[in-house]
């Protein structure tokens, strides 16, 4: 029966040993978080989205050796499109409405990123979205970044949701960071 219980416990160590690897899909959907104004605009607003990153957000590997791959489910370009435009509707401008040329509104998105490493049996994870945006209107061009970070320690595996919830907080902080711009919003007027 000793030898049962022993032969138990050291399968059940090396299964956690061995670890686990699984797969997190997320869809990153920022929501804009403005109150509403009367602003309104003179010329049309154009806003476009661009990046040069994959669909791969980053991985996870935890203390216990479990590991997962994060993957994005969606076209963030147009989820960060279509924010900023509800945005820009909330403030009382009409992105579609105006004469021409139009106010150029060009957004990068440079960083989408979920990085961990182990500290002791402690897994530190490090949450990064970042937003280049170039602003041409007035005759005037206007250049800014927009970043937001947070840091997460936990000890197993964090569920998919509270993964997708986390980068969808930080997307949302880095949407709401442009469209509190005074420069963009004395720029858009």
């Amino acid at each position: 029966m000793l030898k049962k219980q022993l032969f138990l416990s050291l399968s059940l160590s090396t299964l956690l040993l061995a670890g686990c690897s699984t797969t997190h899909y997320i869809s990153i959907t920022p929501q804009e978080d403005v109150k509403a104004a009367t602003l309104s605009n003179e010329r049309v607003i154009n806003v476009t989205t661009s990046t040069n990153l994959t669909n791969a957000v980053g991985s996870i590997k935890t203390g216990l050796n479990e590991r997962a791959d994060i993957f994005t489910t969606n076209d963030v370009k147009q989820s960060v499109k279509e924010s900023v435009l509800e945005g820009l509707r909330k403030m009382g401008f009409t992105p579609d409405q105006g004469v021409m040329p139009a106010a150029d509104l060009q957004i990068e998105i440079t960083k989408m990123s979920y990085t961990t490493k182990v500290e002791t049996l402690k897994t530190v994870a490090t949450l990064e979205f970042e937003l280049k945006t170039t602003l041409a209107a007035k005759g005037q061009t206007y250049k800014a970044n927009y970043g937001s970070q947070k840091v997460n320690e936990y000890g197993t595996m964090p569920y998919q949701k509270a993964i997708e919830d986390d980068m969808n907080a930080l997307a949302s902080q880095t949407v709401n960071r442009l469209l509190s711009d005074p420069n963009i919003i004395a720029l858009l007027k």
